[in-house]
């Protein structure tokens, strides 16, 4: 009998493969669009079908077993020839396109305005925007580069870093003029946005006033969505300065304190070590930092008010 009919389906595998890397299944089922429950029923199902433990709970981790952390090895193995195996077969088509993966809010904020140069620059190539904030996972979805924020510790790839970036709090004209704001702790009378993994505490720390994180309102995984939000008036919104530096040039959005703090996530270009010598990918790479010299995404201080915290 072909030893491939006792295979267990890929798709667990793939699972299994992520969860041991992150020894986390919320992490785990973040990179492969799933469910926590959809990762922990793959794992236990597979567990079942091979008859021992792959993962163990340790804590808040989820730690690998000896014989999981082999297994997970050797599909990371198999996936990465299967990959490679499929990009030999797309051959020279390959070479002249190229996938980007973005997140909307940078998309929209810097990026999409000046891919029109790249491409009078480039004619040849096939570019594919994919504008998404689902994680990238290179191995499946057919991207050749991203362009992220985080801390850049990704596994197995190149992490490049294209700029810091900093935070400070932004609203509409018009609720700026209803609430008389004057100094950081009349933000206490504003509603609050938020956005996930991005607190006011530091900002409110590094402004000397005593207001709690909000915990109530809505929460926005994407930063554009937030920004939008609070140009219609819901509430300010602390934002990153590299995705709002055309709202506040056009008046749509105001920072009406000059405090700053770094933000903890920084833009990086990422991509794995077999496409870094893709010429669509060189050819991008190139373009985008000279871009990225010649108009910074941030916040102007031209354009800052001149009001102090």
């Amino acid at each position: 009998m072909n030893p491939w009919h006792r295979l267990p389906p890929l798709r667990s595998l793939r699972v299994l493969e992520a969860a041991v890397r992150h020894q986390n299944y919320t992490r785990a089922a973040d990179e492969l669009s799933l469910t926590h429950s959809a990762v922990s029923h793959q794992i236990h199902t597979l567990e079942a079908t091979l008859g021992m433990p792959l993962l163990q709970r340790a804590g808040r981790q989820m730690r690998a077993t000896d014989a999981g952390r082999q297994l997970a090895q050797d599909v990371r193995t198999a996936l990465d020839q299967l990959a490679a195996a499929l990009e030999r077969l797309r051959g020279q088509d390959s070479a002249n396109s190229l996938t980007v993966s973005v997140l909307p809010s940078f998309a929209a904020a810097w990026l999409v305005a000046r891919l029109g140069g790249f491409l009078e620059r480039h004619p040849g190539i096939e570019l594919r925007l994919e504008s998404t904030p689902a994680v990238t996972d290179f191995r499946s979805d057919g991207v050749d580069v991203a362009i992220r924020y985080g801390t850049g510790n990704y596994e197995g790839l190149v992490s490049e870093k294209l700029f810091d970036d900093e935070l400070f709090p932004t609203l509409s004209p018009e609720l700026a003029r209803r609430v008389r704001l004057r100094n950081p702790a009349d933000l206490a009378r504003v509603p609050l946005l938020r956005i996930r993994q991005q607190p006011w505490a530091p900002w409110f720390a590094a402004a000397g006033v005593n207001i709690a994180e909000p915990r109530r309102g809505p929460v926005f995984n994407d930063s554009e969505l937030a920004l939008q939000a609070a140009i219609q008036g819901q509430g300010a919104v602390l934002a990153r300065g590299s995705l709002t530096a055309l709202k506040l040039r056009a008046g749509s959005l105001i920072a009406p304190f000059a405090q700053r703090v770094a933000s903890p996530a920084t833009c990086h270009l990422v991509y794995p070590p077999q496409h870094a010598d893709k010429p669509a990918l060189l050819l991008f790479r190139e373009w985008l930092y000279e871009e990225l010299r010649a108009s910074p995404p941030m916040y102007c201080p031209e354009t800052r008010s001149k009001k102090k915290p």
